[in-house]
């Protein structure tokens, strides 16, 4: 009886964390989850305009036929910041090339949001 416990115990825990890690990589705009992979297009349409949006230009690197790399030009690289109101953390996502790269939560509100 003990070992059927433990085990029900164990699983339940794992399932538990699996959720939170996998719910932290990502922002729910209008019940819907925006992920990493998706579409800058899709995260305005259901979050709306970020409350702050840098955009900086990296530069870009093309591999040759011989195992270097030249210089190919520059593309944009934006963050965008949503303040989510009160209770909330504020979420960066890192988008290039029109995708979510990655979802950051920031730990606490940063000065300027006060």
């Amino acid at each position: 009886m003990y070992k059927t416990l433990y085990k029900v115990t164990a699983l339940t825990t794992l399932l538990l964390f699996a959720g939170v890690a996998d719910a932290y990589g990502s922002l729910r705009c209008k019940g819907r989850f925006i992920e990493v992979g998706d579409s800058a297009a899709k995260v305005l349409e259901l979050c709306g305009e970020p409350g702050n949006r840098v955009v900086t230009q990296v530069p870009v690197r093309q591999g040759t036929l011989v195992g270097f790399s030249r210089f190919a030009g520059f593309a944009n690289s934006e963050q965008w910041v949503y303040s989510r109101g009160w209770g909330k953390f504020p979420v960066v996502l890192f988008i290039d090339d029109g995708h979510i790269q990655r979802i950051d939560h920031l730990p606490r509100r940063s000065s300027g949001d006060e």
